[in-house]
């Protein structure tokens, strides 16, 4: 990975999954709101914005009902699958 915006949004996902398997649920939180301030600016990249904005909002459904291995699932599988099939050649 060579740091563009789109590589540090991924390697931020799986961390921020980490802390909330982990039960690092506060850093999590704060790690998740990192994650979407770096999502914000490769948006208009994206060709599925669509299907991301679904994934977040069952994302954010989960973070509500505290189903922190939900929401680890979603940073660090779905997201990113969604992310990478977005930005393919």
């Amino acid at each position: 990975m060579n740091n563009k915006p789109i590589d540090v949004l991924m390697m931020k996902l799986i961390s921020t999954a980490s802390k909330f398997r982990l039960g690092y649920e506060a850093d999590g939180s704060h790690d998740f709101a990192h994650c979407i301030d770096l999502l914000k600016p490769v948006l208009p990249e994206l060709t599925n914005v669509k299907t991301v904005a679904l994934l977040f909002r069952e994302m954010l459904a989960a973070q509500e009902r505290h189903d922190w291995l939900s929401l680890a699932d979603s940073l660090e599988y779905d997201l990113p699958l969604l992310l990478k099939a977005s930005f393919k050649p």
